[in-house]
C-alpha cells in the first residue's frame, strides 16, 4: 500500500478507525468507498454473496451522527467489515451452500458478529464458502464459484475463500472466518493476506452454523483475516472480550499479552520446511527460509526442525493419519443428515461416498488404487473410514499422546515459535483442490495440536519456482506439479505457530515479518492485473 494513499480502501481497519476518530473522514465515506470497490470487482470475484449495502449506509450515517453528538467511540467505530457466510447475521441466511437453507433467516446476530458490531463495526455483507465447508475450494450450488483476485482461473481456497478474496481485493479491510483444517490460513496464503487461528478454545464457537456436528476431538476456532497484522490483534481482542457476559463451557479464559511486549531477539524459532507428509513447492520453502533469515537478523535463534540427526514429532508425518482418521471416524454419516433433500456439489458427493464405503468395498478400492500406483488416494481411502467407539477412543488417545510428545519436545528445546509453509502449494486451479487434501497437512498439524497459528503474506512465486517436481505416476503428485506450473506471480505466505495461549508471540513474529517483506519488490501488497486497472473509490476528505 502506498503510505500516502488517500483512498479508504487502501487502509486497514485500525487505520480507518483512527482516521474516523480524528475526524479526517466519515464512516459514511469509508463505507461508500468499500461498497463501490465491491461493486467494481465482485462481478469477477463473486466473493460477497449476501449484501447489506443499504443497511450499512444507514448504520454508517448513524455512527457519524453519534460521533457528532459526542458519543463514546468503540475500537472499530464506523469501520466496514465482512464475515463468512456461516456466521449468523440477523435477517440473513447461513446456508453453508445448501439450497434448502436459503429461506432460513437468522433472528439475531451470532456472538462474534455481536461483539464486532458492539465495537462499532459496520457489516457490509457475508462471503462465499464451499458447500458444507469441507474442502479448500470455494464453490456451492447456492452462490456459485469464487475466483482468486490474483488469477481468476485459480481458487481463493476454502473454506473461508470468499472472505480472503474480498479482503485481498480491498473490498473489505477486515473479516472473520473459522478454521478446522486450515480454513482461515490456507485462503490467506492463496490470496496474499494475513489470517489468525487462535488457540483451541480461546474463542467461543457459538454464532455460526456447524458441520461435523458433535465432533470434539479437534476444535474449530473463529478468527480474523486482514491485510495488516495490527488488525488481527485488534479483532482478536474484541472477539475474546467477555465483558458482554457470555459464558460458555467450551471457552478457557486467558489473558492476551500485547505482542509489542515480545522481544524478538530473545526468541528461539523452529524452522520447518517439510512436515513429513507432503513436499512443499520451491517457493513455499524459500519463503520460510527468508522469513527465518529476517528473524535471525534481529537476533532470534533459529533451530532446524528438519535436522535428520534429531527426529522430531512435527516432522514425523504421524499427525496426518490421526487427523484424517478422527475427521472420518463417523463414515461421513452426519453429512447426509445435514444435507438431506439438497443438490450436492460433486466433490461433496465424492467425499461422502469415500467416507461411507463398507469395509469390503474400501479394501477392494484401496487395493486397486495401490496397484495403480496411487499411493496418496490409497492412504486417504484406508485412513478416513468408519470406526467403532472403541477404535475412535483409541485414536483420540493416540492424538493426545502425539500432542503431549510435541509440546514436551518444544518445551525441552525452548522453542518459542515455529515457521512453516501454510500449504504445500500456491493457489491451485479451480477443481484441483479436491485431490490435494494432503497438501494442506501443514495447516492441519496445528489444528490437531490446538496451537495458535497465523499466516503472514510474504512474497510471490518467482520464475523457475513453478518447475522442479519429479515426474510421478501418482495422480495427486501430478496434480501438485500442474498447480506449480504457471504459478509465477502468485502470493506465498508463511505460517507462524506457538505453544497454546501464546498468541502474542505469533502476532509479534508476524508483525516483524510483515515489516520486513513489505519493503521488498515481490511483496503481495497490491494485487496486479484484475484490480490495479480499476478507478479509485471515494477518497477521504
Amino acid at each position: 500500500m502506498p503510505p500516502t494513499s488517500n483512498n479508504p480502501t487502501d487502509w486497514g481497519a485500525a487505520e480507518i478507525a483512527r482516521r474516523i476518530a480524528r475526524g479526517e473522514v466519515s464512516s459514511a465515506q469509508v463505507v461508500e468507498a468499500h461498497i463501490a470497490r465491491i461493486e467494481a470487482v465482485d462481478g469477477r470475484l463473486n466473493a460477497v454473496v449476501v449484501r447489506r449495502f443499504d443497511e450499512a449506509r444507514a448504520e454508517a450515517a448513524a455512527a457519524d451522527a453519534g460521533q457528532a453528538g459526542g458519543e463514546a467511540l468503540g475500537p472499530l467505530h464506523g469501520v466496514p467489515i465482512t464475515v463468512k457466510e456461516c456466521f449468523q447475521v440477523a435477517g440473513t441466511p447461513a446456508t453453508i451452500g445448501l439450497p434448502s437453507r436459503q429461506g432460513e433467516l437468522a433472528s439475531e446476530d451470532g456472538l462474534p458478529v455481536r461483539r464486532l458490531r458492539a465495537a462499532g463495526a459496520i457489516l457490509l455483507g457475508k462471503t462465499n464458502l464451499p458447500q458444507l465447508m469441507v474442502w479448500h475450494e470455494c464453490d456451492n450450488p447456492v452462490y456459485g464459484r469464487t475466483n482468486n483476485p490474483w488469477n481468476l482461473t485459480r481458487t481463493p481456497g476454502g473454506s473461508t475463500g470468499g472472505e480472503a478474496a474480498i479482503v485481498a481485493a480491498r473490498g473489505s479491510p477486515l473479516g472473520i472466518g473459522n478454521d478446522l483444517g486450515g480454513s482461515i490460513r490456507v485462503p490467506a496464503h492463496f490470496c496474499g493476506i494475513h489470517g489468525l487461528k487462535p488457540t483451541s478454545l480461546r474463542l467461543p464457537r457459538a454464532g455460526a452454523v456447524s458441520t461435523l456436528r458433535g465432533f470434539e476431538a479437534i476444535v474449530t476456532q473463529p478468527g480474523p483475516m486482514a491485510r495488516h497484522v495490527e488488525d488481527l490483534w485488534l479483532a482478536l481482542r474484541i472477539l475474546a472480550d467477555p465483558s458482554d457476559g457470555y459464558l460458555a463451557g467450551d471457552v478457557v479464559p486467558g489473558s492476551l499479552p500485547d505482542p509489542a511486549t515480545v522481544d524478538l531477539s530473545k526468541l528461539r524459532i523452529g524452522v520447518l520446511t517439510h512436515d513429513g507428509v507432503f513436499p512443499a513447492s520451491t517457493g513455499a520453502r524459500r519463503a520460510v527460509r527468508e522469513a527465518a533469515s529476517a528473524l535471525g537478523g534481529l537476533g532470534a535463534e533459529l533451530v532446524e526442525l528438519n535436522d535428520s540427526r534429531a527426529a522430531h514429532p512435527l516432522t514425523s508425518g504421524e499427525f496426518f493419519d490421526i487427523y484424517v482418521g478422527l475427521v472420518g471416524a463417523d463414515g461421513g454419516a452426519d453429512g447426509p443428515r445435514l444435507s438431506a433433500g439438497n443438490r450436492l456439489d460433486w466433490r461433496v458427493r465424492r467425499l461422502m461416498a469415500i467416507a461411507a464405503l463398507r469395509p469390503l468395498a474400501r479394501k477392494s478400492l484401496a487395493s486397486g488404487l495401490r496397484i495403480a500406483g496411487q499411493a496418496w488416494m490409497t492412504r486417504l481411502v484406508a485412513t478416513a473410514r468408519p470406526l467403532s467407539a472403541d477404535a475412535y477412543r483409541q485414536l483420540a488417545h493416540r492424538k493426545h499422546q502425539f500432542v503431549r510428545a510435541a509440546i514436551d519436545r518444544l518445551q525441552r528445546d525452548r522453542i518459542d515459535a515455529i515457521l512453516a509453509p501454510p500449504h504445500a502449494l500456491p493457489a491451485p486451479q479451480h477443481g484441483k483442490g479436491i485431490d490435494l487434501i494432503a497438501a494442506a497437512s501443514y495447516s492441519m498439524l496445528f489444528n490437531l495440536l490446538g496451537f495458535p497459528a497465523g499466516v503472514v503474506s510474504t512474497t510471490r512465486v518467482r520464475p523457475g519456482e513453478d518447475q522442479g517436481r519429479p515426474p510421478a505416476r501418482d495422480q495427486v503428485l501430478r496434480q501438485a506439479a500442474a498447480v506449480d506450473r504457471g504459478s509465477v506471480g502468485l502470493p506465498l505466505g508463511v505460517q507462524v505457530a506457538a505453544l497454546p495461549w501464546r498468541e502474542e508471540k505469533v502476532l509479534a513474529v508476524m508483525k516483524s515479518l510483515e515489516s520486513h517483506f513489505a519493503s521488498l519488490p515481490d511483496y503481495p501488497g497490491w494485487t496486479p492485473g484484475l484490480l490495479t486497472d480499476l478507478p479509485e473509490s471515494v477518497s477521504g476528505r
